[in-house]
């Protein structure tokens, strides 16, 4: 095998996933050693938080990585309808996978961070199908209906709609009629669940903001942080290295990479700014890291382009390993 071919494979929709057969092994690992920790505490603004709609457990756990799935192949079906990148690469699925492995608590269960992820990316999809369009109203309808009913269950939620509405100014879609669609899209979700009495304004409350300090021991915070770091650091990276090989695209791929960029930028500041809530915004985190490694290595030519690409993988298995050793 050339190093061509190790290049081909790891972009190809085998070399996924091989990464994401890997990562799935290693959650269930974790789970069959104990090492996937349930989380507890509600974040909701009305409704109970995703991770109080299922029991901690196997169904939990299989529902959750088939979301995960579901993540991988939206970031590589948005990649081939939007030509994002410009290239056919499917590695962002598989990489969204690495980088999620070293969370076994986070993987190898379902709760509110995997939800805002899969909800997020159809929200990105949505605002990128109504690219200058003239009179894009349900697709914003739509988006800003997502975020506010998800409000209800985890007030992360809210901080991404400031969020979108810059993403309405960069896909050239910002007038009075598309504020009246996000007003109307926010109210929306308020109205359906007080008219059909599912909740009642009494049931409004401050959420409780169970830190994932709590849950998890010292040992397990450490290489949490460690993971998180990193990961952090790679996201800065590659936002920096696609932001100015992105000049080059024409204004509709300018629009889109810029959008991805002020979604990974803004989920960074909001995870030292809601740093008791951080699990939720690990998975949304690792899909825009995922995107921008896949992005930057997509693009170049470098022959050996598999060595970072193996390095980074090798680092989330050995980060995942510590998981495992504590």
């Amino acid at each position: 095998m050339t190093e061509t071919d190790i290049v081909r494979f790891l972009h190809s929709r085998f070399g996924t996933a091989t990464m994401m057969v890997i990562a799935i092994i290693a959650v269930i690992v974790s789970y069959c050693e104990g090492n996937v920790i349930p989380l507890t505490g509600s974040n909701g603004m009305g409704l109970p938080s995703a991770n109080e709609w299922l029991q901690p457990g196997v169904l939990s756990l299989t529902i959750n990585l088939l979301l995960n799935v579901v993540v991988a192949v939206l970031m590589i079906l948005a990649n081939r309808s939007f030509n994002i990148t410009r290239s056919v690469s499917a590695m962002f699925g598989g990489m969204f996978f690495i980088l999620q492995m070293p969370f076994p608590s986070l993987l190898g269960q379902f709760y509110g961070g995997t939800l805002l992820c899969i909800l997020i990316i159809i929200a990105t999809n949505t605002l990128f199908s109504s690219f200058n369009r003239p009179y894009p109203l349900q697709p914003i309808f739509l988006i800003f209906f997502i975020l506010a009913a998800g409000a209800f269950t985890q007030y992360a939620y809210l901080f991404y709609l400031p969020v979108f509405m810059i993403g309405c100014i960069q896909m050239r879609i910002f007038t009075l009629r598309t504020v009246l669609a996000t007003g109307i899209g926010m109210i929306t979700p308020l109205w359906i669940l007080v008219g059909f009495g599912i909740i009642s304004l009494s049931d409004f409350s401050i959420p409780e903001r169970q830190s994932i300090f709590t849950v998890l021991d010292n040992t397990e915070l450490l290489w949490m942080f460690v993971t998180l770091g990193l990961t952090m650091l790679l996201c800065i990276v590659f936002v920096t290295l696609n932001t100015i090989r992105t000049f080059n695209y024409n204004a509709r791929t300018r629009s889109y990479n810029g959008f991805i960029s002020l979604l990974s930028i803004a989920t960074l500041l909001f995870i030292p700014c809601d740093y008791n809530n951080l699990a939720i915004y690990i998975p949304i985190l690792n899909c825009c890291t995922a995107f921008q490694i896949g992005h930057f290595f997509s693009a170049t030519t470098y022959r050996r382009s598999y060595i970072p690409i193996a390095t980074i993988i090798a680092a989330y298995i050995v980060l995942y390993s510590m998981t495992l050793w504590q």
